[in-house]
């Protein structure tokens, strides 16, 4: 019989203000499981307590395309150039949508004329339009394009433009889509004050509170706020062909080869066991998570948590870090919420039943 805690303990020690949620999906019924180091009493129940989800809103964003080409609103083979029609740069009729999805565009983690340190609680909220435009006029990755590289203002920047070609917010994008289709009512980048409510303090890697972050035009790349019952209903709807956005999601379940490699819309793979597992993650300045499946299986797995893996006096060096995120080693500052969840996943799919 495995303790769920056994699997759990390093990562909570120490970690005065944490909660920590995990969902455990399994052949149709989810399991909800909470960890709090926090000794006040709260009348939410874990499960609806909310938490920035950071880049698994990556893969949220990717759907949309996807449900929008469904549409014929727009084509995932259209290039940037074309919705970017203020920007004379050629290089930009050389990617296309498919490749911000796919982090294939060869841009960069950031651009380059995003200075983090202006603003190191709140990083992102400083980026406006404007500063985007100004990058993406000089900007020139033609060497990198089809190659994997993990970009934040590549995603960013897809989401834009789905807002534009649209001409909807985003959170109105993803309620049409994805949130009110599969039922997932606690998914949102703004909140409603009763959400608000709800929504957990981040904390750094040392235990400070740290500010919520201001996604911007980040938002497609990291902005959603949910729980761990609405992304236990995702994996549910990613698992079953019936969900009522199946067709798109599978989708986006299908390799596509570009330039030396499989990539996937939104996803990442990877295997546990020699199972195919697809999976994202996330971290801000005082958020972790991570969420993966197995069709085969049909088991999955979601963990949220309001400490971040990094120090809030490091932000700088986190964004350097991100390409070791997405590689799978850890940070040297903190603890990946990632390396818990694999553990923990890998004792469903060897069968372990007892788990609690």
């Amino acid at each position: 019989m495995k303790d769920l805690k056994s699997f759990v303990s390093n990562y909570t020690k120490d970690k005065k203000h944490l909660h920590l949620v995990i969902g455990i999906i399994r052949e149709g019924d989810t399991e909800y499981f909470s960890f709090c180091n926090n000794k006040k009493n709260s009348m939410i129940p874990p499960e609806n307590r909310l938490f920035q989800i950071c880049s698994i809103t990556k893969v949220f964003t990717s759907i949309l395309l996807l449900e929008m080409e469904q549409e014929k609103l727009l084509s995932s083979d259209d290039t940037v150039g074309k919705y970017m029609q203020n920007v004379k740069n050629d290089y930009l009729n050389k990617i296309t949508l498919k490749n911000l999805a796919t982090h294939t565009s060869g841009l960069p983690v950031i651009a380059t004329n995003h200075v983090l340190s202006k603003n190191r609680s709140n990083p992102y909220s400083i980026y406006t339009e404007e500063d985007l435009t100004a990058f993406l006029s000089d900007a020139n990755y033609s060497d990198s394009i089809g190659s994997f590289g993990y970009s934040n203002i590549g995603m960013g920047l897809l989401g834009n433009i789905l807002c534009k070609v649209s001409g909807s917010k985003y959170d109105e994008l993803l309620k049409k889509y994805i949130t009110s289709p599969l039922m997932m009512n606690e998914t949102a980048v703004m909140l409603d004050s009763e959400q608000n409510g709800r929504f957990l303090n981040g904390h750094a890697s040392t235990g400070k509170r740290v500010p919520h972050w201001d996604l911007g035009i980040h938002e497609g790349a990291g902005g959603i706020k949910s729980s761990v019952s609405d992304l236990s209903l995702f994996v549910q709807a990613n698992l079953n062909d019936d969900s009522p956005i199946a067709s798109t999601l599978q989708k986006s379940h299908l390799p596509i080869w570009i330039g030396n490699s499989n990539r996937y819309f939104g996803w990442h793979e990877d295997k546990i066991l020699d199972k195919s597992i697809l999976w994202h993650n996330g971290g801000s300045s005082g958020f972790n998570s991570y969420l993966a499946w197995n069709k085969e299986l049909s088991v999955g797995i979601v963990l949220l948590s309001n400490y971040s893996f990094f120090s809030n006096s490091l932000i700088d060096y986190y964004f350097s870090q991100l390409i070791k995120l997405i590689t799978r080693k850890e940070p040297s500052q903190g603890t990946l919420i990632d390396s818990t969840g694999k553990k923990i996943f890998e004792a469903i799919i060897s069968g372990e039943k007892s788990l609690k």
